[in-house]
């Protein structure tokens, strides 16, 4: 299973209405970081589908309305959402092995 692309048409669908919690990175469109964090998200996404939804908002002039509703000012961005709410928020670049500890230790957090 590969990362699912977020934008403004999708949301509500990919995020909102989903009962796993959501790592959601926003990354540039180009660039090394935004190569990088994709890598990473479709690795973590192999690794981790059952448990967790895994997507990308690539960051363009139709998806800037969805950085400001998470106060995203920094790529890249990446939040753990958790019963419609964000959890935890990571800026810059994580290795995989690192979102993993995030994950885990955000998880032993849910009531």
């Amino acid at each position: 299973m590969k990362t699912i692309i977020i934008d403004a048409k999708n949301h509500k669908k990919e995020i909102k209405r989903t009962k796993k919690p959501v790592l959601l990175s926003f990354a540039g469109t180009y660039g090394i970081s935004a190569f990088l964090l994709k890598q990473t998200a479709d690795s973590l996404s192999d690794e981790l589908q059952d448990e967790i939804k895994i997507g990308i908002v690539e960051m363009n002039s139709q998806n800037a309305a969805l950085a400001r509703k998470y106060n995203v000012r920094f790529l890249p961005t990446t939040l753990l959402i958790q019963h419609g709410k964000v959890t935890d928020r990571i800026i810059g670049n994580m290795s995989k092995d690192d979102l993993i500890r995030v994950l885990e230790t955000s998880q032993s957090r849910i009531p």
